[in-house]
């Protein structure tokens, strides 16, 4: 399994883009996490066919988080996509995923391919990809993500603070990203990540890799800085790559 970050930042990151994933198996399968305004040029960027996305899946509904929908789809539409797109959402978020398609190609009402939306549930099976979700303290109710293939596993928080199901979720991922919005402790009842919870999550389940993303672009500097002493712990980048295999991944610079 191979992961593209195609953005990692805030809602209002000057410096990247808003957070997404890219997810890609050995037979060029992939899941795109999440869609922001600004995912749509980075996929772009990359350059790749027009079918070549099977998936896409939302942790939730937030504007940056779901708004590059419109552009993305408007584009495969004008290049003339004719693989069909699933797309999973919780089913009370869908009527704004809905509305962002259909704006695709408005006045029209329907694109050349056919958007297959699915619920997002607790788990379940993508051809050999096994899913699993969990809801973390967020706002608006955000499902952090799970994938399994054979012995690979990545872990996605999407926005929010953890909670007792997005911790185990995260448990035995040979890679994970955490939201993390905060260098220093918030409240009990913040809906956001922090550092120090962060740093303890990665200490207590034995993680071979955490990624810090979603963080405000003022605290970047310290951020990376307090990451250092700690082997395994990083902040996240838009670009980077991570291989998964039997053992821990091995990140690499650099567009997919």
């Amino acid at each position: 399994m191979k992961i593209d970050v195609l953005g990692c930042g805030s809602a209002f990151s000057r410096e990247q883009n808003t957070s997404a994933l890219r997810v890609m198996d050995e037979a060029n399968r992939q899941w795109l996490i999440d869609c922001g305004p600004t995912i749509p040029r980075a996929l772009w960027q990359r350059g790749g066919e027009v079918n070549d996305i099977d998936v896409l899946y939302f942790t939730h509904v937030h504007p940056d988080h779901c708004t590059g929908l419109t552009a993305l789809l408007n584009y495969w539409h004008s290049l003339s996509r004719q693989k069909a797109l699933v797309i999973y959402s919780q089913p009370q978020q869908r009527p704004v995923l809905t509305q962002l398609a259909a704006l695709a190609n408005w006045p029209q009402t329907t694109l050349c391919f056919d958007i297959d939306w699915r619920d997002t549930t607790d788990a379940w099976t993508w051809h050999d990809w096994h899913i699993q979700t969990a809801e973390t303290r967020h706002e608006l109710t955000n499902r952090a993500i799970r994938i399994t293939q054979g012995e690979q596993t990545l872990f996605y928080s999407g926005d929010g603070c953890p909670t007792a199901g997005s911790i185990a979720l995260m448990e035995g991922a040979a890679l994970a990203f955490q939201e993390c919005a905060s260098l220093t402790a918030l409240s009990d009842d913040a809906s956001h990540g922090d550092f120090p919870a962060c740093l303890a999550l990665f200490q207590q389940l034995k993680l071979p890799a955490l990624g810090l993303y979603h963080c405000n672009d003022a605290i970047l500097h310290d951020l990376r800085a307090a990451c250092q002493p700690w082997e395994g712990v990083f902040v996240s980048y838009d670009g980077l790559q991570y291989a998964l295999s039997n053992l821990p991944g091995t990140a690499e610079e650099g567009p997919a």
